[in-house]
């Protein structure tokens, strides 16, 4: 599966940055897009509708809302595709270096705006498969892997 990595500029702060891996709709399971929180990434010139990889990850007992809550899912989920996406933009953008993506990011350097697609091992429905090796986690067990990121827009 493919996943948009950019590196956004916030506008009036030197060199402070925002960092997202959102997860084109085409490559979400298709019982999960009408669930799925739209956003729209840029890559390149254009726009591809995407998602929050926590609507791809989560498990099917996320969508029955009454039993999330009770079972203390929504902060678990939340951890891990926070620790995937920490992962994958780790791998495409080095400087990007917390365990878990911050809102923002202040930078020495400028590096400018960037975003690229770069491919992923399949995330749908893959709570229960990553959550118990959440600490031990690495970019390798999502298939990613040093260069990853050579398809830049």
């Amino acid at each position: 599966m493919d996943v948009i990595v950019s590196r956004s500029r916030i506008p009036g702060a030197a060199s402070t940055y925002h960092y997202r891996a959102l997860v084109p709709l085409a490559e979400v399971a298709l019982q999960r897009r009408p669930r799925c929180v739209v956003i729209q990434a840029h890559i390149g010139n254009g726009r591809v509708p995407s998602t929050r990889i926590a609507d791809v990850v989560a498990p099917a007992a996320w969508y029955e809302r009454e039993l999330a809550t009770p079972l203390g899912l929504a902060a678990r989920l939340n951890l891990v595709a926070r620790r995937i996406e920490a992962l994958i933009i780790r791998t495409v953008f080095p400087e990007m270096t917390a365990r878990l993506t911050p809102l923002t990011l202040a930078l020495e350097s400028d590096p400018g705006e960037a975003s690229c697609r770069v491919a992923v091992a399949d995330l749908n429905a893959a709570f229960d498969r990553v959550a118990p090796e959440i600490d031990t986690l690495m970019a390798a067990d999502l298939g990613l892997y040093q260069g990853c990121d050579l398809r830049a827009a």
